[in-house]
């Protein structure tokens, strides 16, 4: 179409085509003005409605770090204990249920997996090479009475090192370690189960006899350590043993070296290594298994407020943050000789973005409830002029100190506290088809129906432009024949002039 509005007033010599596109200008602009300015307004409070529900998720978000640990965000709790800062003789994790406690905590024994080892002498005619048959490993039953057991097959003319790899393709923990000595070989297993409770590890053997080659029976092994210390040709380095600690001078015992199952009400201890024996000046002391003088270490566990101050801080942030994004949202635009000059923000003057934030400010100043005489303005939080929060860490924490359970209370009770229900309020807003996500839904409809509007714009604006094209066309044929004529007629008129003088 531009090709042939170019070509306008080629034959007549008018210039045409520049009429034609300032009228299909000024028609565009007629017909496209009001389309085009309600596309720009939707566009923009499309950006301000999902700006506006980030903020507000992103502030929920520091809520939900309260209402959904309910039973342990004021329950913060930290650990100090006496061993050196070097030493890594056990540690203390705290859990939900934890309670504040000072207690005196030793290791006297570690848990600890049976171990054997053999020794194969060549100079008592040990070959290293073993006739076929099967070895089968049982270690009892699993706490679920699963039975624990597996069996490596042995080719013929095997060595310890081709078997000892085939016993360490198991998945039951049993590891098998070889060393080469000056006069043969000694292998060494660790059942790798802990334990008082431990059964003893069983080998049994199955060969096909003969032939020259070392017998796989050496390896059996059946029941428990005799008084010489041996299990069949093994000797039995170490026993499953329990790990036992001593809380306030009582034993407590762990199949593991962890003792997580509700010994220590509330604890999880990871016991490392023996205490430090005792010295004379140790006035805090147990005995070992083994009738030793070992240390014992004071652990306390104690409120951290400072921890749950922090969480408070973190929710402070979050509101002045989401006050600050609301009234950018909101910002008016400025005008000039009654021209808005659209600085404000995308969701300039919206009403509902003011209500959302008086609601809020509403919500938290209008708090009234009470525990033990105790607001939640007594905890350090404080509003400003500006409506924004403050807070004061020491006020709150003497309040932590001396109300635990009324701050908790007043702050995150699940029915009544002050961020259940302003978590309850923002879901109306940021859940799936809620208040922002049906505004989103209704404008992306009115934005397509605009386009929809613009394309038959177009269509309106193509057709004016082609009937233009038609007439000037037709303009411009008409006055280049009327051209012609009147040139052809002054030829003539000027021929009889001529002819008139002679």
């Amino acid at each position: 179409m531009a090709s042939s509005i170019t070509s306008l007033g080629v034959a007549s010599g008018n210039d045409f085509s520049s009429i034609v596109e300032q009228l299909v200008t000024l028609k565009k602009q007629s017909v496209t003005r009001n389309t085009t300015k309600r596309y720009n307004a939707n566009t923009i409070e499309l950006s301000g409605v999902a700006s506006l529900k980030s903020a507000l998720s992103t502030f929920q978000s520091t809520v939900t770090a309260f209402t959904d640990n309910s039973d342990s965000v004021f329950n913060s709790k930290k650990v100090t204990t006496t061993q050196s800062t070097d030493a890594n003789i056990f540690t203390v994790e705290t859990k939900d249920d934890a309670s504040n406690a000072d207690f005196q905590l030793g290791v006297v024994q570690l848990a600890k997996s049976q171990k054997l080892n053999q020794k194969f002498s060549t100079d008592d005619g040990f070959k290293n090479s073993f006739e076929a048959g099967s070895l089968t490993f049982d270690l009892g039953k699993d706490e679920n009475g699963k039975d624990r057991s597996f069996s490596i097959e042995v080719q013929d003319g095997d060595t310890l090192e081709s078997i000892r790899k085939r016993i360490n393709q198991n998945d039951f923990g049993v590891t098998a370690s070889l060393v080469k000595t000056s006069s043969g070989y000694s292998l060494s297993l660790d059942t790798g189960i802990t334990g008082d409770d431990a059964s003893p590890i069983s080998i049994t053997a199955s060969g096909k006899g003969g032939d020259g080659k070392d017998s796989l029976s050496m390896f059996e092994a059946s029941g428990n350590a005799g008084s010489d210390g041996k299990i069949g040709s093994w000797s039995q380095l170490q026993k499953a043993q329990d790990a036992i600690i001593t809380v306030d001078g009582e034993q407590v015992h762990s199949s593991s070296n962890t003792f997580d199952d509700g010994q220590v009400a509330g604890l999880k201890i990871t016991v490392n290594q023996l205490s430090e024996a005792a010295t004379d000046n140790d006035s805090d002391v147990v005995t070992t298994a083994d009738n030793k003088q070992v240390k014992t270490y004071n652990v306390k566990v104690a409120t951290d407020a400072d921890s749950t101050a922090d969480k408070i801080m973190s929710f402070v942030n979050g509101y002045n943050s989401l006050m600050t994004s609301l009234d950018n949202l909101s910002k008016s635009n400025t005008y000039t000789d009654g021209e808005s000059n659209e600085d404000g923000g995308d969701l300039a003057g919206d009403s509902s973005v003011t209500g959302l934030k008086r609601q809020l400010q509403s919500m938290i100043s209008g708090f009234s409830d009470s525990q033990d005489g105790l607001t939640i303005f007594d905890m350090g939080i404080k509003f400003n002029k500006d409506g924004t929060l403050s807070f004061t860490r020491s006020e709150f924490n003497e309040a932590l100190e001396n109300n635990p359970n009324a701050v908790s209370t007043l702050l995150n009770d699940k029915d009544k506290g002050l961020f259940s229900k302003l978590d309850s309020y923002l879901d109306d807003y940021t859940e799936t088809s809620g208040i922002l996500d049906q505004r989103t839904d209704n404008l992306t409809k009115e934005k397509k129906r605009i386009e929809e509007q613009q394309t038959r714009d177009s269509e309106t604006i193509e057709k004016y432009q082609t009937q233009l094209t038609k007439q000037y066309s037709n303009l411009d044929t008409m006055m280049s024949n009327y051209s012609s004529s009147l040139s052809s007629l002054s030829s003539v008129l000027s021929s009889l002039g001529s002819s008139s003088s002679k």
